[in-house]
């Protein structure tokens, strides 16, 4: 198992409450890629996503991305872990999403589905699997209500250090 003080997750809202414009969009994907870019500086090897489409997709795209810039002067090793809450769950979602999602998943390490079917809870399940192996998380979150809002209480509830990329 990873080490909890090398290891970050995201957490934050799907497309729905994403910034409207390409330019907001490509402002906020900079601002992950800057605190990406710090987590690695500080020690960071291993990002868990929780597979949804939204910032979880966008941040796994980054990192994979990442992970393909090697500086000879510092080599470093980045896993990506995709925490999927059950097997089936990009089935109802868009054409566009899905695609993203299928294309990302052979770019992880590892996938770890935690179902086999839907079940009452198991995106809360998700969540606290991520929270429980990690030291620090990356959100995108606007203070409402929702699974964001619980995962980062629960992400606080465990000492983990947050950092909001909601403006």
């Amino acid at each position: 198992m990873q080490k909890k003080e090398h290891s970050l997750c995201f957490t934050g809202h799907r497309s729905e409450k994403l910034p409207k414009t390409a330019e907001q969009l490509e402002i906020l994907k900079l601002r992950l890629w800057e605190e990406i870019d710090k987590a690695i500086e500080n020690g960071i090897d291993t990002f868990y996503f929780g597979g949804c489409y939204g910032f979880d997709l966008m941040c796994a795209d980054v990192v994979a991305k990442r992970k393909r810039v090697i500086k000879m002067s510092d080599p470093k090793i980045i896993k990506l872990i995709a925490v999927v809450p059950f097997e089936e769950q990009a089935v109802r979602w868009k054409e566009s999403d899905r695609e993203i999602y299928y294309d990302t998943l052979p770019q992880c390490d590892e996938v770890i589905t935690l179902n086999t079917h839907y079940k009452q809870g198991c995106y809360h399940e998700r969540n606290r699997y991520m929270v429980d192996r990690c030291s620090k998380m990356i959100a995108y979150y606007d203070g409402g209500s929702g699974r964001t809002a619980y995962t980062i209480n629960y992400a606080k509830t465990n000492g983990l250090e947050i950092t909001n990329l909601y403006e």
